[in-house]
């Protein structure tokens, strides 16, 4: 019996999920993203490999794709992103234009990289796929400079950027970049409240935040802090982060008080956790025509916290 609930709740969430995915993908305009080159990334499943777009044009004179480096000098800074997804819609490519212009302002190579959805792959399917990615970074030490790997994610993503530090051993990363993050997923949507009163447009409609949420846990404890980063240690945080909250995003509370957990963790070791609230600004606010200005801002001061 309990077989049979499980798979009429897959069923259930499934269909409803694949109908909001095709809603999504009618009314939003398509991001084409442009990377320099694309990567496939062995994950820890035989036969299947995990897709990173890299920005970062091959060196010059290389004809061994992006991971050559036979006319680099030396190992290069990285980025590693995530994209947002509400843990179940696939936007990946969505951070083109974020990619392009770190890579471009800060000499980081940016590997965009892709992971696994719910309700198909639920938790912990995408945090597999976090830790082998990163863990082909560091084993591409030839490639990638193994002092200043960072790490950055937006919404879902971001999320999945505040968990990786504690997957590893501290001072894996140099620095976490989050934009957005959702820290607490054993609260239900309802009980979240904004800063401030403000229309959020970039918030997904309560139902399908619960649907989300519901494919993503697939049945586990959402206080498991590789879920809920608020209920995380911080111990392995690390110094130094960089943490964009939104006034109209009813997740920017709990994201500004992890902000102050990890900036209790890091402050002995004279680290900095950094939060940039905007102003007139929700929930996705950089991927919106309307706030182009914020959007710019936002950009350069992640640009000059990597520099």
């Amino acid at each position: 019996m309990k077989s049979l609930a499980a798979a009429l709740r897959y069923l259930r969430l499934k269909i409803l999920i694949g109908l909001i995915r095709l809603i999504v993908r009618l009314v939003t305009p398509r991001v084409q993203a442009k990377p320099d080159a694309v990567l496939r990334i062995p994950s820890r499943d035989a036969g299947r490999t995990i897709r990173a777009h890299v920005y970062s044009a091959p060196p010059v004179g290389s004809t061994n794709g992006p991971d050559d480096t036979s006319q680099s000098q030396a190992p290069q800074p990285v980025l590693i992103n995530f994209y947002g997804s509400a843990f179940a819609l696939p936007s990946f490519g969505a951070d083109d234009l974020f990619c392009r212009e770190i890579s471009q302002r800060t000499g980081h190579v940016v590997l965009d990289a892709e992971y696994r959805l719910g309700p198909e792959n639920p938790f912990p399917a995408a945090i597999h796929d976090v830790e082998d990615v990163v863990r082909y970074v560091l084993s591409r030490s030839d490639v990638y400079d193994a002092t200043r790997i960072s790490i950055s994610g937006f919404s879902s993503g971001g999320t999945l950027a505040l968990v990786a530090p504690m997957l590893f051993p501290a001072n894996t990363f140099r620095s976490v970049i989050a934009f957005y993050p959702s820290v607490n997923m054993a609260k239900d949507p309802s009980e979240r409240k904004a800063p401030v009163k403000g229309p959020d447009r970039g918030r997904a409609p309560l139902f399908w935040t619960r649907l989300f949420r519901e494919g993503y846990l697939g049945g586990m404890d959402p206080r498991d802090p590789r879920i809920s980063p608020l209920y995380a240690d911080t111990v392995n945080f690390p110094r130094d982060a960089l943490i964009f909250t939104a006034e109209y995003d009813v997740s920017a509370l709990e994201a500004e008080e992890f902000a102050k957990k990890a900036e209790a963790s890091v402050q002995a070791s004279g680290g900095r956790v950094e939060v940039k609230r905007m102003r007139g600004c929700g929930h996705g606010f950089d991927k919106s025509k309307r706030n182009v200005e914020a959007r710019t801002e936002a950009y350069a001061i992640t640009a000059e916290f990597l520099n």
